[in-house]
């Protein structure tokens, strides 16, 4: 890096090279280049590399502290005993195709997360009344159209009243917008990390976000997006967890139909940029009503971690309930049977 660089010499030599008349305009161009980059790197300050053990001391104090405090727990214990929660700093990509169940999802752990930490949810696909209403749904284990249209009997609006205060409680904001562009995001975010302390910023969902460099290639664009995403975390210190759509080659293969790395939509820099990547996966969705054991799939969905920077690969499941509203522990069903020798006799007994 030069340090010493002349700004006025630079741009004297600039003026000579733009007044060159037997020189070919591409040498002019790669002669402008090279000065300005000289010009940028002379006016920046050098940076000082740290040693290995500078940095051990720095954070010397951080051992005091349990790493299992800086953990969001999401509410699903599933969830959390096999990964640990939401980690601060981390860009966590929830992928699914339609009618999986991604913004359900979201919602749920939006909820069970702001009952403790500060959250934004930024939805670009569903307005906060929708959003609302799935997260009343949740809490009151109402279905949502009951509430949507205020057809409740007596004993439902029951349950929705003890649930009001914990509604009020939660530290949840939700912002509802359509085509956004990333600078407006990052500036909202921005604000409220500042002004509230938000802990967790939820997307729903990626591919709606826009950027107004890369308008002519829609793959450099989601590649852009996804980045900032990333940036947004670490800058910020915050989790960042946004869904994403997959694309058609899951219903087109055969097999199980579970999605795969490769099958996020329209850019290979999520699965990149990304410190996690789980998808939603509902077997029953594609007709697979029971599994290799013969045990039944019925409301089952499987959280399918497919990339992990900081710990394993692994399968949760869990269970939808009745009214699709909340996603509850998965128990297998048993159906050994065995009968207890001391009980015999009494077959003996039994005529037959």
């Amino acid at each position: 890096m030069v340090q010493d660089a002349n700004p006025h010499k630079i741009i004297e030599k600039l003026k000579q090279v733009l007044t060159y008349d037997r020189v070919d305009e591409g040498v002019k161009i790669d002669h402008v280049r090279k000065l300005l980059l000289e010009f940028d790197t002379s006016a920046q300050e050098a940076i000082r590399s740290n040693l290995i053990g500078e940095i051990f001391r720095e954070h010397a104090t951080a051992a005091n502290i349990s790493s299992a405090s800086q953990a969001i727990k999401t509410g699903l214990e599933a969830y959390d005993a096999a990964f640990g929660g939401l980690w601060p700093g981390e860009f966590v990509v929830v992928g699914g195709r339609p009618a999986m169940g991604k913004s359900h999802f979201l919602t749920n752990i939006a909820a069970n997360i702001a009952a403790e930490h500060e959250v934004l949810f930024y939805s670009l696909d569903n307005s906060s009344f929708m959003l609302m209403a799935r997260i009343v749904a949740s809490l009151s284990n109402l279905p949502v159209n009951y509430y949507r249209n205020g057809k409740l009997n007596e004993s439902q609006q029951k349950e929705l009243d003890a649930v009001k205060d914990d509604i009020n409680r939660l530290k949840l904001r939700i912002v509802d917008r359509q085509a956004q562009s990333m600078g407006a995001f990052k500036a909202l975010c921005i604000q409220h990390v500042e002004e509230f302390g938000v802990k967790v910023i939820f997307v729903d969902y990626l591919q709606l976000l826009s950027s107004n460099r890369y308008r002519n290639s829609r793959e450099l664009e989601i590649s852009h997006i996804s980045r900032e995403l990333k940036n947004l975390a670490r800058d910020l210190n915050i989790c960042v967890v946004a869904t994403s759509q997959l694309s058609r080659s899951v219903e087109q293969r055969g097999g199980d139909k579970r999605p795969i790395l490769s099958d996020l939509r329209e850019s290979g820099a999520i699965e990149q940029d990304a410190d996690k990547v789980f998808f939603l996966y509902r077997p029953e969705y594609y007709g697979f009503i029971q599994d290799d054991m013969g045990m039944s799939n019925e409301r089952l969905l499987e959280l399918i971690m497919a990339k992990n920077r900081s710990g394993a690969l692994e399968r949760v499941r869990l269970k939808i309930d009745t009214y699709f509203t909340r996603f509850i522990p998965f128990e297998e069903t048993n159906t050994t049977f065995e009968v207890n020798e001391d009980r015999m006799e009494d077959f003996k007994e039994v005529p037959f």
